[in-house]
Formats: structure tokens, sequence, C-alpha cells
């Protein structure tokens, strides 16, 4: 996660912005519009339903256009890597530091079921 802070998006592995990207236009769609179409199955939106309702403090996603890594957006990334990782246990740990308990496993096995599609 620490190698993620404020660094450029540009340099950012396949997969991390690819996710980033994703979660950015995820957010300015449900801030711009107050919903975010999609489809009911589409894991990636359950990720980002379960963390938008049961997140427990302020969270920064930055606009799809900032060229910056932000803090949020880091840990965000960093537990998308820990799942990848099938280090579910620990994934389970720092999601519950972002969302309510049940919030936090709905959103880490949503992501489980998200990789596949994001690459």
């Amino acid at each position: 996660m620490y190698d993620l802070i404020d660094r450029p998006v540009r340099e950012l592995p396949a997969f991390e912005a690819a996710v980033l990207a994703r979660t950015r236009r995820w957010v300015h769609a449900l801030t711009v519009a107050g919903a975010v179409i999609e489809p009911e199955d589409d894991a990636f939106g359950m990720a980002m339903r379960a963390l938008d309702s049961g997140s427990q403090d302020m969270l920064v996603i930055e606009r799809p256009c900032h060229d910056m890594v932000s803090e949020t957006e880091a840990v965000l990334l960093g537990l998308w890597r820990l799942v990848r990782a099938d280090r579910i246990g620990i994934a389970g740990a720092v999601a519950t530091g972002l969302t309510d308990v049940h919030a936090g496993r709905v959103m880490v096995a949503a992501m489980a079921r998200a990789i596949p599609a994001i690459g």
C-alpha cells in the first residue's frame, strides 16, 4: 500500500490502474447522478456498494482525471492486492477498518469474484 500513496496513476501496474479507474468512475457516477447503473450480478459493483453502505469514515476517492493516488485509494488498492493474492484473512481485517464487519465480508467476497473480470 505504501508504495502507492502519492504515486502517479500512469506508473501503476495494469491491474491496479484498472481497479483505480473503475473505482473512480463508479464513485464519480454515484456523486454526479446519485446512482450507478450496473447489472445486478456485477461483483465489482457489489464490492463498491458494500464499501459505500458500510464505510465508517470519510473516504476520499479522487475524480477520474486526477493524476495521483490518494491515501484512501492506496488502501483500497492494497486491499485488492490482498484479495488477489488470496490473503483473505488479512483482507478481511483491512476491509473492516474501512467498513463495518458485515460490509467488509461482503466487500471482500465480491472483490474475489470480480478479480477475473478485471484481469
